[in-house]
């Protein structure tokens, strides 16, 4: 350990001495100060060493936005343990599939994920965040263990998270991110948004996002609070936001527009600052409304720890912002060159705040960090005023954005091909005015057989997030082809993609 080094616990320690008696966390009907949330983040850390819990283990959490989960981030970065963040959102088979490459010693849950356990091993202990249970270990259980454990520094290297990213090859993958990537995340975006400790949070996106757990964290580096929401009820945020004067938030399409119906223009005079993914239309009825505000757009994803850039939307708009403080991207040409500014190629980027590794996946973390640069697989051009241009997905990245979760088509293909009637299947993203995206398959049924878009997409949905299913399905005799015999993505989106006229 050398005298450089500085883990996400300090910052929890600095908070507690500095910010003693200032929210960290409020809720509903509950508040945490901060040296209440470092002194729980060290009782936690007991606790789960209890649980035979130490450096490089993993424990895995399956929750909403609750208190529980900062204190357990608290208690890994002081254990050096890596917190799995599992998204509620998946299927049964997906949380197991996670559990079977990850093999964390536990997992704390909530009784109403309890259906998402079903597939999970026997062995494995699961316990409760919350004071009712159902089969799962009660909290009191697994709170009652104690350790006399030494906590002693980490390093700020060591992997704090695990974030599952989207299944490329309809296998589940993780990004491990360190402790110094999620600190310099927040740092930037705590520098950058000019945050302190007046600022509160509206903690509204899923803590398994990067963009709900980075703006926490945001807050948490400028000693400011997060407002906790379980889940997003647009009239419950509008009233988060009054009463606990909410300076800014992070968006998924539709949220923020949801948020502007139910609210009346006073109720939401206290933002400053909004981020995220909404279209251009909905960005401008919430600057209209809320003056004193700005809608930020940016880029970034999972890997990178975050956003690598951002900007106030109007400042260029269509842009994805310009680099962040601490934030090298570079656009590199088909051919491995360093592009000419706005010339189109992949957006390579170098940042403390890059992923360390996808977990068991030496093969692709190489791919990834070729040349010493992280490979996003998106296209982009960065003009001469240094603004970033998203233009699209390189093809060999067919990612599908919908509402701000990944879909990759070859996980739902898979879940369409389990079916008997379907002989072959191509998925591929389609534009959708409230998700930005939505998943559209064309397939081809096998000879004699029969099935309808309905059946098809509930088959899917027993096998992969609902969210992935297809929103719609095409039936279609038969599929154009390249030389080697599979299929044409192109052709196929072209003719069957967003310009198209097609019937399910």
């Amino acid at each position: 350990m050398t005298p450089q080094n500085l883990g996400y616990g300090d910052v929890l320690a600095r908070n507690g001495l500095l910010y003693a008696e200032r929210t960290a966390l409020s809720g509903a009907a509950a508040r945490c100060t901060h040296r209440e949330l470092w002194q729980r983040s060290q009782a936690m850390a007991q606790v789960l060493a209890g649980h035979h819990i130490g450096p490089g283990d993993r424990f895995a959490v399956l929750s909403n936005n609750r208190f529980e989960v900062f204190e357990l981030l608290g208690a890994a970065a002081l254990l050096g343990a890596i917190v799995v963040f599992l998204n509620i959102r998946s299927s049964p088979g997906e949380i197991a599939a996670i559990v079977a490459d990850i093999e964390p010693r536990l997992l704390v849950t909530e009784p109403e994920h309890d259906a998402l356990l079903q597939e999970l091993p026997p062995d494995l202990p699961c316990y409760s965040l919350a004071i009712e249970t159902t089969r799962l270990h009660a909290r009191a259980e697994f709170m009652e263990p104690r350790s006399s454990a030494s906590l002693t520094s980490v390093s700020a290297s060591a992997p704090l998270i695990a974030i599952p990213t989207a299944a490329v090859d309809s296998r589940p993958r993780l990004a491990l991110l360190s402790q110094r990537a999620v600190i310099t995340q927040a740092f930037q975006l705590a520098y950058t948004w000019q945050l302190g400790p007046e600022d509160r949070h509206l903690c509204v996106l899923p803590l398994f996002h990067m963009a709900g757990l980075g703006l926490a964290i945001a807050a948490q580096v400028a000693g400011g609070a997060s407002v906790i929401m379980p889940r997003f009820v647009p009239v419950e945020a509008v009233r988060l936001i009054d009463a606990n004067q909410v300076s800014f938030f992070a968006s998924f399409s539709p949220m923020l527009g949801a948020i502007l119906e139910e609210a009346r223009p006073d109720q939401l005079a206290s933002l400053r600052v909004v981020t995220g993914l909404e279209s251009p239309e909905v960005i401008q009825r919430f600057e209209a409304r809320c003056r004193n505000a700005r809608f930020w757009s940016g880029y970034g994803q999972t890997e990178t720890g975050g956003m690598i850039t951002l900007a106030p939307a109007q400042e260029h708009p269509g842009s994805a912002g310009h680099l962040l403080p601490l934030v090298a991207v570079r656009i590199e040409d088909t051919s491995g060159q360093i592009a000419s500014p706005d010339q189109i190629g992949e957006i390579l980027v170098r940042s403390p705040s890059v992923f360390d590794r996808y977990w068991n996946r030496p093969g692709e973390t190489t791919h990834a960090a070729r040349g010493g640069w992280h490979h996003t697989g998106d296209l982009g051009r960065l003009d001469t005023d240094g603004y970033l241009w998203f233009v699209g997905r390189s093809p060999d990245k067919l990612l599908i954005k919908s509402g701000g979760e990944n879909i990759y088509p070859a996980e739902v293909e898979q879940a369409l091909l389990s079916h008997p009637a379907v002989a072959q299947a191509v998925v591929f993203g389609v534009t959708d005015s409230r998700w930005g995206e939505a998943v559209r398959a064309v397939c081809v049924l096998a000879a004699d057989a029969s099935a309808t878009a309905d059946e098809l997409a509930a088959h899917a949905g027993l096998r992969i997030a609902r969210f992935k299913r297809p929103r719609d399905i095409v039936f279609v005799d038969a599929l154009p082809l390249l030389a080697d015999g599979s299929p044409d993505r192109q052709a196929i989106r072209r003719i069957y993609g967003d310009n198209s006229e097609v019937t399910q």
